[in-house]
């Protein structure tokens, strides 16, 4: 799959064709490698240093402390000081305040089965996005997960049905598209059959060319053709079918990255890397080395290592160029497809922000009310025999997840959420007992909650798990948690689940059990609305979780 000469040369005149900038054309060697990386060390001093000398392409900065205003001043800074225009990413995950759509929470999306709803979402987001200056929406994922013990990719799946996951895949690219920037195709060429998270080491995805293809690849191969793409992320898993000779992670492949997803799949978007930092390409071949081959193997970005100042990587590209370990002209076209992308999204035009314009389109009612109907339409039954609950029952309530927990990748903070649905039971009922088991999950704690159990007519269980890097046990229920809820088997039980869909499969039959496939505020309450039959639910499982829930599963009353 090595690129032909042939094929090199075509590839350039392709290229070639294209209307040039002014600044492509007096760019610096420097600069050139520049506009490959994705900046991502958070010393700002240093950063608005590279900006000026115009030696990075992009920045994913984490600004959920700051205000809209202040983030869009930060962006605009940013842009007025850089001699080219910059990409910033993650859509929502980056901010703070905007409308609570948890796209990166695609299962809950994909529960709705709302074409119209996963298009809505996107373009929401991607509008708030621009509006503070962001440009890179973070969506959609495009993994099929087919591996119910998957650590890292689970809830940020639409399922793990092939024909799903293309078609919400395709209508989270129109939305986004339809809200002025740019969608990422995640994770080439298909992170959704690993057993393990390549932020701690390179997965081995171990199955045949023919399921790749089938599978994983499928929907990437869709989505590209349906000219919805703008950039494609790749992954540090390892394919035996397509490199059964090395050990290499998809990254630094070029089978992979030039021989399949440029060449064989037509893609002519920027080919984006993930990030550098993850233990699956640092530990192994360092900060410099993981640059040049990630370039090497055909990226026009990367995402730079975040504990070490860009520069390292820069200079490290710079040398790999003069030494020819990686081509000027592949340099040069890379750097075509990056401007081609700024180009698209406006920035040689103007790229600025209107900070007067952001009360206008962020967080609006009319967004609150998809974010609200996303969560509503997404409450998947599994078991109804306790439905509705009365009033007048002596419920006790027992949650896990009291704990903040940061995910390291993103630098994103999340709350535990335990407070919301406790305060939704004591809307309703005012004597409710609820207990909340802190992460130690000590055994004084365990049987404190058993106690309280003892004399409910009914016990309320809420379950919070989530998806985060570097913590393969997240996805997972504690041990001593699904013990306590074994031994409280003998009573009348509900099951609010509100993170990963499979932990059901190891848990005792309820009278109630649902899925909310998040802990958004608006799913915490849709839970509870339903519990009490304030609500019909009508979601649909996006996976199989057993024989008892197939995909496609859901109870109506």
């Amino acid at each position: 799959m090595r690129t032909s000469r042939r094929t090199f040369l075509g590839q350039c005149a392709a290229l070639a064709l294209l209307p040039r900038s002014r600044a492509e054309t007096e760019m610096s060697l420097e600069e050139k490698v520049g506009q490959l990386v994705v900046a991502r060390f958070p010393d700002w001093a240093l950063m608005e240093k590279y900006a000026k000398q115009g030696i990075i392409g992009g920045m994913t900065p984490s600004l959920t402390k700051l205000s809209q205003q202040e983030v869009a001043e930060f962006t605009n800074r940013f842009q007025k000081l850089s001699k080219y225009p910059l990409l910033f990413g993650w859509g929502g995950v980056s901010y703070s305040g905007g409308t609570e759509l948890r796209l990166g929470q695609a299962m809950r999306l994909a529960a709705t089965r709302s074409a119209e709803l996963c298009r809505l979402a996107a373009k929401i987001e991607a509008i708030e996005a621009r509006a503070l200056g962001y440009h890179i929406a973070g969506v959609p994922n495009l993994d099929v997960n087919t591996n119910p013990a998957n650590p890292i990719i689970n809830l940020r799946s639409f399922g793990d049905d092939v024909s799903l996951v293309t078609e919400l895949g395709s209508e989270v690219c129109r939305g986004t598209l339809e809200g002025g920037a740019a969608p990422i195709l995640m994770h080439f060429p298909g992170h959704g059959g690993s057993s393990s998270d390549s932020h701690v080491a390179i997965p081995v995805i171990n199955r045949s060319l023919a399921e790749l293809e089938s599978v994983d690849l499928k929907p990437f191969a869709e989505v590209i053709k349906r000219g919805l793409s703008r950039i494609v992320c790749t992954n540090h898993c390892h394919y035996p079918a397509f490199e059964p000779q090395r050990e290499i992670p998809a990254t630094l492949s070029r089978k992979i990255i030039t021989g399949l997803l440029r060449e064989k799949l037509k893609f002519d978007g920027v080919i984006m890397s993930d990030s550098l930092t993850m233990r699956a390409i640092k530990d192994n071949y360092g900060i410099e080395d993981a640059a040049i081959e990630t370039v090497a193997a055909g990226h026009d970005m990367i995402l730079q290592d975040y504990h070490s100042d860009p520069r390292i990587t820069i200079d490290a590209l710079v040398r790999a160029v003069r030494k020819g370990r990686i081509p000027l002209a592949q340099v040069e076209q890379s750097v075509k497809r990056v401007i081609k992308l700024k180009r698209e999204l406006g920035l040689f035009k103007n790229r600025l922000v209107d900070i007067k314009r952001i009360p206008e389109v962020f967080a609006t009612a009319a967004s609150k009310e998809v974010a609200v109907r996303i969560a509503r339409e997404s409450v998947t039954l599994l078991e109804k025999r306790g439905l509705p609950v009365s009033r007048s029952a002596k419920i006790v309530v027992i949650s896990n997840g009291s704990s903040v927990t940061v995910d390291e990748d993103t630098a994103v903070k999340h709350s535990p959420a335990n407070h919301r649905l406790n305060e939704q039971f004591r809307k309703r009922i005012a004597s409710v007992q609820t207990v909340v088991l802190s992460t130690a999950m000590k055994p004084e704690e365990i049987e404190r909650a058993f106690a309280a159990a003892q004399g409910a007519d009914l016990v309320v269980f809420g379950l919070f798990t989530r998806v985060r890097s570097y913590a393969e046990d997240a996805i997972r229920l504690p041990v001593a948690y699904r013990e306590l809820i074994a031994r409280v088997a003998g009573r009348t039980l509900a099951l609010l689940n509100f993170g990963n869909p499979y932990i059901v499969a190891d848990l005792p039959k309820a009278s109630v059990a649902l899925c909310t496939f998040s802990d958004a505020v608006a799913s915490i309450d849709a839970a509870v609305d339903a519990l009490f039959g304030e609500l019909k639910p009508k979601g649909l499982l996006p996976v199989r979780i057993s024989d008892a829930y197939p995909f496609g599963f859901g109870l109506r009353v």
